[in-house]
């Protein structure tokens, strides 16, 4: 009975055969396309709806930081006021008249500087020598007579005159639920480096709530600001929580992670999202907890839509199954014998388009293609050329650097007038190295001008690393004369730092040697860094080179030196790399003396 069934169906007309193949496969198909389509739509939307959260709230979290800036900024204005220098360091036991007179001033500076500010903020000077100078209308009693040992206090004192924050872990059972935040910064005379009393700045719950409720709202959606404690700085809708530590069961799994959003339940069993995200500047996280019932609402549509789609699908199955059976069945078999041809090489093959249908166009389209195929092949090489001198070029790219030189010398000289002798020394050793890796000119510099250079990004890596990194450059004096690649150790020590001290534990020495070895420069960078293990080590053999996987690192890499080396030294110049694991890695560089910039590398350059 099977086989009769079978030949029945294989010796069917092949109109027939489509007819009854659409009719069997349409139903099936389209019912778990269908199924699986609603759900899947629905799970992306709730994804999409996710990230939308996650989006909002890290454009909160940077107005959280940017708020926070202004803060700290504030509090920088005032400490180096000259009015406020002056009057903390009086004599406490000065006459009334004068006091008075200095309240008045103190009072119209306060105003002045959050004047022009719509902030829920007070102001608190609490000088050594008694005086107290404030924005509101109450002194708190504990910033009255503060003890230094206590709380936000102890933190500013330790912190000799850089700005700390703390939070108010305080139950609120009233609507008001008064200070949340507060930052402190001690005073200290510029001149003698004496103590002159404290700046505190406190913050509303309000002026925090304005915050994140410009983010994107669900209804039945709850919001936290929580500290790096664990503590809820704000809250809303509900404000119950405000001043208590967060203990809802998805609070482990927040702490844990930086930012991002998973589903967990209430104690009701409710499924809920959670999306939060961590200031990298205060490290608060901002958290949003939202029914799942909220977030899938329009599902309903999705589905009763694709419960339509499938019906026309099956109504537009059976009715196009006749139509292709009848009309598609011929130009098809013609088509494919054409394509069939062209797949064992044979690209002169022409299909004869006759209608303006679908098979028609696919017909047209088949031509196109064979056709392209032609031109593609013979521009592939082509192409592939240009796109390695692209690489070349955008590794050189230059901008106009204007714009960061009058920034860089701005910062310059605000570090000499606040005498940050460090930043001043790291600015100006940036601006030599920009200007020196974007200058317009030939490709070949001395020795000496891109030692120079290294010794700029040295120091600008010292700056950052202090005591973590020590250096030793070692430069033979007959060898500073010869010419050298612009930039050629740069990747080589850039990649010694990043991916060989920086994960040290403790200190690390990185060493830079320049020597003639015959008729050769040899330039060493070894470091005693972490190091490779062997197959690390084969497998950059290997692959000929080897890039930085860190997010915004940007080292040429291994593989662009080598590129480079190939191209404007060709087999003259050679590269080394020895490594081994927890002792660190050794690359060693060889290129011919060169002993003026030659024509030929120019002309290489302007390729």
């Amino acid at each position: 009975m099977r086989g009769k069934i079978g030949s029945y169906i294989l010796g069917m007309k092949l109109k027939n055969k489509l007819l009854v193949l659409f009719m069997l496969i349409a139903i099936v198909p389209l019912g778990v396309l269908g199924g699986f389509s609603y759900y899947r739509s629905a799970g992306l939307i709730l994804d999409k709806v996710c990230q939308t959260l996650l989006e909002s709230l890290s454009q909160v979290n940077y107005s959280i930081d940017y708020f926070v800036n202004d803060i700290e900024q504030l509090s920088m204005y005032i400490y180096g006021n000259e009015q406020v220098q002056l009057v903390l360091s009086k004599d406490g036991s000065r006459s009334l008249v004068e006091k008075s007179r200095d309240q008045k001033n103190m009072n119209d500076i306060l105003a002045s500087f959050i004047g022009f500010k719509s902030w829920e903020i007070e102001i608190y000077l609490l000088a050594e020598n008694g005086d107290r100078y404030f924005t509101g209308e109450l002194l708190p009693r504990e910033y009255d007579a503060y003890n230094e040992d206590w709380g936000l206090f102890r933190k500013a004192r330790l912190a000799t005159g850089n700005v700390v924050w703390d939070t108010h872990y305080a139950m609120k059972k009233t609507e008001d639920f008064g200070v949340v935040l507060s930052a402190g910064r001690q005073i200290k005379d510029i001149q003698t480096n004496k103590a002159l009393g404290y700046i505190v700045i406190d913050i509303r719950e309000g002026e925090i709530a304005n915050k994140y409720n410009k983010a994107e709202q669900v209804p039945g959606a709850q919001m936290y600001l929580v500290d790096r404690s664990g503590y809820i700085i704000s809250s809303s809708p509900s404000k119950l929580e405000v001043g208590t530590k967060l203990t809802e069961p998805f609070a482990e799994r927040v702490f844990k992670g930086t930012k991002g959003y998973f589903r967990a339940q209430d104690e009701s069993g409710h499924a809920q999202m959670v999306v939060y995200d961590t200031s990298q500047t205060t490290g608060f996280k901002l958290i949003s907890v939202v029914p799942v019932g909220a977030l899938t609402k329009d599902g309903e549509i999705i589905r009763n839509l694709t419960l339509v789609i499938m019906a026309t699908g099956i109504v537009l199955s059976v009715w196009l199954a006749f139509v292709l059976s009848v009309n598609v069945t011929r130009p098809l078999r013609k088509l494919g014998a054409l394509m069939r041809q062209a797949e064992t090489g044979n690209l002169n093959v022409v299909f004869p388009a006759e209608h303006e249908d679908e098979v028609g166009q696919l017909g047209r389209s088949f031509n196109t293609m064979v056709a392209q195929l032609h031109t593609l092949i013979e521009e592939g090489y082509h192409k592939q050329i240009r796109v390695q001198e692209a690489e070349i070029k955008a590794i050189q790219a230059q901008f106009n650097p204007h714009f960061l030189y009058n920034v860089l010398d701005s910062i310059n000289w605000m570090a000499r007038i606040h005498k940050v002798d460090d930043i001043s020394k790291t600015v100006v050793s940036l601006g030599e190295l920009l200007r020196f890796s974007i200058r317009k000119g030939k490709s070949l510099i001395t020795i000496k001008e891109d030692m120079q250079q290294i010794n700029n990004y040295l120091l600008l890596q010292q700056m950052r690393y202090r005591d973590k990194l020590n250096v030793s450059l070692q430069i033979d004096e007959d060898v500073k004369g010869y010419y050298t690649l612009k930039l050629l150790i740069q990747p080589l020590v850039e990649n010694a730092i990043s991916h060989g001290l920086e994960m040290k534990q403790g200190p690390g020495t990185l060493r830079i040697e320049c020597r003639r070895d015959g008729e050769r420069i040899r330039f060493t960078v070894a470091d005693d860094g972490v190091g490779m293990s062997k197959e690390q080590l084969r497998r950059i053999e290997l692959d000929g080179g080897y890039a930085s996987s860190k997010p915004g690192n940007t080292a040429i890499g291994l593989s662009n030196l080598q590129k480079r080396l190939e191209l404007y030294y060709g087999d003259e110049a050679a590269i080394k790399i020895e490594s081994e694991a927890g002792a660190g890695t050794t690359v060693t560089v060889w290129i011919p003396i060169r002993e003026q910039a030659g024509d030929e590398l120019d002309q290489a350059d302007d390729r």
